[in-house]
């Protein structure tokens, strides 16, 4: 079955390059480009599409649209269709993405200067502008949005700079990879329960407040999956963190019977999104895929159950390469949209698990 989804990729690329969603209702976040670069990357990387060029190609419309499109620092946060800027405010995620995206790239491309100074240019832009030097991490946004913090932008920080250090042995992107491991290991993470809250105050203490945070079984995963690598690169961690993170989420955000993965519960466990994305199934194969191919423990029929699930409801052959992103608790759809930014999941999920415990498909 994955084969069988696999085989229209091709053509998916082409209709997804590059706007964020099909069909094109609006503004580009920058994420979403970046995301699909990195997909065109891994792909031609694998050998599953002919996209090396699609991948040059799309970075350069990357960093040529999005890096201080406004004449200032930073990469803007929105073109409209006609390429002009709608929203000029630096986001943290999609700094994020775009450092991921250029990871992909060197990993085509080892030691381009173009790529090198544009990683520079970002990190030098992220120490002067976003870091918060008295509580650690780095803020959401600037301008703030909210008077929130979220642990999500620095989640995909971390998957980025661990992809850079992929790259291009830079220590200093393990040593970032560090710092956010700290912050996540001391804040995010609640090694006792496995809870990743997902909303802070500025010093980083839970919002609402401790016991109430909301929790996200596919960042749980997502976090297990990062600790994991992060780990196998040199990181210095523990496995407590990574067991805690699993085991939370499979108890609580996994349906043992059907596969089925809820979007949220309380820091208690208690379900309270019942609807069902599709990128949590892909966060829960890579890192149960992982665990599974290090012994640490053979999650092989939950795996499966997750990619019937995945393929069977989502990932629809009538889709020819498409998918669903949202299902309710009946699993009738109830997304309008196709996000261009799925496709990062489901090829990184693909990915992991041919690389961590290869199968008949």
């Amino acid at each position: 079955m994955v084969d069988q989804w696999i085989r229209p990729i091709p053509t998916t690329f082409r209709r997804s390059a590059f706007p964020r969603r099909r069909p094109h209702s609006g503004c580009v976040p920058d994420d979403g480009p970046a995301r699909q670069v990195s997909v065109f990357a891994l792909a031609a990387r694998r050998g599953w599409a002919d996209s090396r060029d699609l991948a040059v190609e799309a970075g350069a419309a990357l960093i040529d649209d999005y890096w201080a499109a406004d004449g200032q620092p930073g990469w803007v946060f929105s073109l409209d269709p006609s390429g002009t800027i709608a929203d000029g405010r630096r986001d943290l995620y999609a700094h994020a993405f775009a450092l991921f995206a250029l990871g992909g790239l060197l990993k085509l491309d080892p030691g381009n200067a173009g790529y090198l100074h544009a990683v520079g240019v970002t990190t030098r832009f992220l120490d002067e502008h976003f870091a918060d030097v008295q509580c650690g991490g780095y803020w959401d946004a600037l301008p703030r949005p909210d008077a929130l913090r979220r642990q999500n932008p620095h989640m995909h920080l971390l998957e980025a700079w661990l992809e850079l250090f992929e790259a291009t042995e830079n220590p200093q992107s393990l040593e970032r990879a560090d710092d956010l491991v700290a912050l996540a290991t001391s804040h995010f993470i609640d090694t006792g329960s496995g809870a990743l809250r997902e909303f802070y105050r500025d010093d980083w203490s839970v919002h609402p407040s401790l016991g109430h945070g909301s929790v996200e079984p596919g960042h749980q995963m997502e976090w297990a999956w990062l600790l994991r690598r992060y780990q196998s690169l040199g990181g210095a961690i523990d496995d407590l963190p990574v067991a805690a993170l699993i085991a939370a989420a499979v108890i609580t955000g996994i349906d043992q019977t059907t596969g089925r993965v809820i979007d949220g519960t309380g820091e208690d466990g208690a379900a309270n999104i019942h609807s069902s994305r599709s990128w949590p199934y892909c966060e829960s194969i890579k890192a149960l895929s992982l665990e599974s191919a290090a012994a640490t423990d053979d999650h092989g029929d939950l795996i499966d159950l997750l990619w019937d699930r995945l393929l069977r409801l989502y990932c629809r052959p009538e889709l020819r390469g498409g998918w669903i992103d949202r299902l309710d608790q009946n699993d009738d759809p109830i997304s309008t949209t196709m996000p261009a930014s799925t496709l990062y999941h489901l090829m990184h999920a693909l990915s992991e698990w041919k690389q961590a415990a290869p199968r008949p498909s």
